[in-house]
């Protein structure tokens, strides 16, 4: 499928490095206008071998497949503010459960191809911010965990096709985090809640009842907390940290959850996470995206991404959607630049054209394209272009393009390096060419489109 190269990004081949990629490969980001302040979760919903994306916005949730919108699901009270998906009925095949600000979380089935809603609207006297699905009970179905804006945590075991609150934080407790997850390895999932002010509490599934298994009191505020697995087939850890900079690491030897990593750390990002593909991950508006392994007495660094403002990397079968803090999200391709195909005006280009990855951007060898586009360019630190009597003037020291003396701020400035000059793809729009992608074919489109200037 072709879209439009509007924005247009490269990653650092470093980002997957447990993926088997060739030496040039790199990674570009298709914007998913669609996706557009979503709230969003993946799963296979149809049980078929792929996953599909479910994005709540508003009032309504959308189920793409494929990039196509295949089922909306609307008529639940108030806008999605949380979503999750999971089998909660033992059939293998997800239901889908929306959280919104009506304080009421819904739970919807696909019955012969129509989601439904299968259980009753549960209000918790607060907005939703928070939902995930785990078997707690080891009965093979999934069990609800909730968190409210009011900061109460709620636990409903499924029971009977039914789902019932089985247990609930202590008022005015500020719980503010969940997570699940198998840390005793005996099956059932280990409910994971913390408090702002520093605590830990896991709660298991023990002889019909939840018990609280363990406990901690971290120094200093909770900034994250997360399941990482060290070694992947030993049993994760338990991994937080606080507004100290300070790193904390559980795991359960035997009966007990003890204390296996205790060190400082310099994170900069407040979106700290761990993914199996890429190890911790830290996402910041200063440093971009740092992932490290998870070393014995330290993080240790893998791989540091010009990547700003993301909120959000969700896996998406063998790749990530990016979620953007103004809320644009991005669907990331593997691409090799030195197999991309060239078209100019419907003419596939034999002749060679540099092609650089620089800072996230794609740009283009500017004497090469110049050629190709039928223009003249010379010039060591200003760039004159020229097309029969007309000329442009590029000034990459000031950021800025002039023509007939009017001066044009730059969104993308050239790039300078081994004694030549790069275009970023984002300019071609201004000497009147349109610029297409198709990410299957692995083919870049560049067409005339106007020609103001010329």
């Amino acid at each position: 499928m072709s879209r439009k190269l509007g924005m247009l990004f490269s990653i650092g081949i470093c980002l997957m490095a447990g993926f088997s990629l060739p030496v040039q490969a790199g990674y570009l980001l298709e914007e998913q206008p669609h996706l557009r302040d979503s709230i969003l979760v993946v799963s296979d919903l149809f049980n078929i071998g792929r996953s599909q994306i479910v994005a709540g916005r508003e009032n309504e949730v959308s189920i793409y497949d494929e990039g196509e919108l295949v089922a909306t699901i609307a008529g639940f009270a108030g806008n999605v503010t949380a979503l999750a998906a999971g089998d909660l009925t033992g059939d293998f095949r997800p239901e889908i459960v929306i959280g919104t600000d009506n304080y009421s979380y819904y739970v919807y089935q696909s019955v012969r191809g129509a989601w439904r809603q299968i259980s009753e609207q549960r209000y918790l006297w607060s907005p939703v911010v928070d939902l995930k699905i785990a078997d707690i009970t080891g009965n093979g179905w999934g069990d609800v965990v909730v968190r409210t804006e009011r900061g109460e945590a709620f636990i409903y075991l499924s029971w009977g096709g039914g789902l019932d609150l089985f247990w609930r934080s202590q008022p005015n407790a500020n719980v503010k985090y969940v997570c699940v997850g198998d840390l005793d390895g005996v099956g059932g999932a280990e409910v994971i809640f913390t408090y702002h002010s520093g605590y830990v509490g896991v709660l298991g599934w023990v002889d019909g009842q939840l018990e609280l298994l363990g406990q901690n009191y971290p120094w200093g505020t909770i900034d994250s907390v997360f399941l990482v697995k060290a070694v992947p087939d030993e049993l994760p850890e338990l991994a937080v940290v606080t507004g100290q900079n300070i790193f904390y690491a559980w795991k359960y030897t035997g009966d007990n959850l003890v204390t296996v990593r205790h060190f400082p750390v310099d994170l900069d990002g407040h979106i700290i996470k761990y993914l199996p593909q890429l190890g911790i991950v830290n996402m910041s508006g200063r440093s971009g995206i740092t992932t490290y392994a998870l070393g014995s007495g330290a993080l240790n660094k893998v791989a540091s991404l010009a990547l700003f403002n993301v909120q959000d990397l969700v896996v998406f079968d063998d790749t990530f959607l990016v979620q953007e803090t103004d809320g644009s999200c991005y669907l990331l391709h593997q691409v090799d630049p030195d197999e991309i195909e060239l078209l100019i005006n419907n003419r596939t280009v034999t002749e060679s054209l540099g092609i650089k990855l620089h800072n996230g951007r794609l740009y283009l060898d500017l004497d090469g394209l110049a050629s190709l586009l039928g223009l003249i360019q010379f010039g060591s630190k200003r760039i004159f272009l020229i097309s029969g009597l007309n000329y442009m003037v590029i000034d990459p020291g000031e950021g800025v393009l002039t023509w007939r003396d009017t001066v044009v701020p730059l969104a993308e400035n050239v790039l300078a390096e081994d004694s030549r000059f790069y275009l970023p793809i984002s300019l071609l729009s201004v000497f009147g060419y349109e610029t297409e992608y198709d990410y299957e074919a692995n083919r870049l489109v560049i067409n005339r489109s106007w020609g103001w200037w010329w």
